[in-house]
C-alpha cells in the first residue's frame, strides 16, 4: 500500500506548514507527498532525516503553486523502522517534521523439504556414513610419516624429512578423492 503524507501549505497564516504526525508506508511502494497550497505559490524544501536505510531521498526543493504530488520510492527491502521528513519553508525560517514509518508485513514461515539435500538414510553421505574403511588410509599416512619424521631425527638425513612429507601430502590427496 502506497503511504499518502497531505501536508497543507499557507493555511492559517503565510508559511504555515501542517503536516500529519505520522504517516505509515510498507517496503517497496511509492511514498506520496501530497502538497496542498492554500495561498499564494512558495517554495519549500522537502528534506529526509536519516532515511539512507529505507529510501535512495535526500532532499528536493519543490515549488508548489497550488497542489502538487511528490514521490518518493521506499527500497523493496527496508527494514522495519522510521525516519522523518523536514518541510522547510520562509528561505528557513519555519520547519515542520514529520514522520515516515516503514512497516514490513509479517511474513508466515512455511517449511517445506528441501529437493537438493539428500536423506539421512539414503546411503549417499554425511555424517551419518562414518565408517572405519574411510579414515583408515589417513591413519596409517600420518603413523608412517610420524615414523619417516622419527627416523629423521635419529639418523639426521634429510631423505626422510622430504619423503614424510610428500607422504603426508598424497595422504590428504588420497583422502580428499575418497570422499567423492
Amino acid at each position: 500500500m502506497a503511504g499518502i503524507c497531505e501536508i497543507h501549505l499557507n493555511r492559517r497564516q503565510i508559511n504555515a506548514v501542517d503536516a500529519p504526525q505520522k504517516t505509515i508506508v510498507d517496503p517497496g511502494t511509492n511514498l506520496i507527498i501530497r502538497f496542498i497550497n492554500h495561498g499564494s505559490p512558495i517554495h519549500l524544501t522537502l528534506k529526509a532525516i536519516n532515511a539512507s536505510s529505507f529510501a535512495d531521498f535526500f532532499h528536493a526543493n519543490i515549488y508548489v503553486p497550488d497542489s502538487e504530488e511528490f514521490s518518493i520510492p521506499i527500497r523493496e527491502y527496508a527494514p522495519s523502522g522510521e525516519f522523518f521528513l523536514q518541510v522547510i519553508v520562509g528561505y528557513g525560517t519555519k520547519c515542520e517534521e514529520t514522520l515516515i514509518e516503514v512497516v514490513r508485513p509479517d511474513v508466515e514461515e512455511t517449511f517445506t523439504d528441501s529437493p537438493d539435500l539428500p536423506d539421512p538414510d539414503d546411503g549417499r553421505g554425511g555424517m551419518s556414513s562414518f565408517s572405519i574403511g574411510n579414515i583408515l588410509p589417513v591413519v596409517v599416512t600420518i603413523g608412517l610419516s610420524l615414523l619417516l619424521y622419527i627416523l629423521w631425527f635419529i639418523e639426521e638425513s634429510i631423505v626422510y624429512n622430504y619423503s614424510a612429507f610428500v607422504l603426508l601430502f598424497l595422504g590428504v590427496i588420497v583422502a580428499w578423492f575418497s570422499n567423492r
